[in-house]
């Protein structure tokens, strides 16, 4: 998976990594590997999460695959990160 619109900060330590602005020349930086689990709604802390869309091509619209809950900081609004359009790709083309 490839960001887009956005950057991944890997977190130190223990720490989990989260969304930051994307760096400079930097159109599709890599997303490290992801350890997807179900966990149900009800259990599910939603404070510092983005639903970010996923694609399969940068072209978005129909390839729409699924949306996925990516960790933001703390002090961040999900309305910054939908301004600036980040979604992950799952090709770099």
């Amino acid at each position: 998976l490839f960001m887009e619109g956005a950057s991944w900060e890997d977190g130190k330590g223990d720490d989990e990594g989260y969304l930051s602005d994307s760096k400079m020349k930097e159109l599709h930086p890599p997303m490290p590997v992801a350890h997807v689990y179900s966990v149900h709604v009800d259990s599910m802390t939603w404070n510092s999460m983005y639903q970010c869309p996923v694609f399969i091509t940068s072209q978005r619209g129909a390839t729409f695959v699924v949306d996925v809950n990516v960790r933001m900081d703390p002090d961040d609004d999900e309305r910054r990160w939908i301004l600036a359009g980040v979604a992950l790709v799952m090709t770099d083309d």
